[in-house]
């Protein structure tokens, strides 16, 4: 089984810190190459919080499942 806490941390950080850093950019003055880089490495981090997010939200399809016969009895009471 995999533990999805991990990938649920992991998307959480890389999102805020993502968006935080663009509204950073676009907020504060400076020079438009120290906007570019700080924009391209903001919008990586949240587009990697996105993938981690719909991997997470994807099904998994086992190819070991298979369904198995159960054979119930009844007891009926006296």
């Amino acid at each position: 089984m995999i533990d999805k806490s991990l990938n649920m941390f992991l998307m959480v950080l890389f999102g805020v810190s993502g968006i935080a850093i663009l509204v950073l950019a676009w907020v504060w003055p400076m020079p438009a190459s120290e906007r570019i880089i700080a924009t391209f490495v903001g919008s990586t981090g949240f587009f990697m919080a996105l993938i981690r997010a719909l991997l997470l939200k994807s099904p998994r399809v086992r190819t070991d499942a298979e369904q198995s016969m159960v054979k119930i009895e009844v007891k009926d009471k006296p």
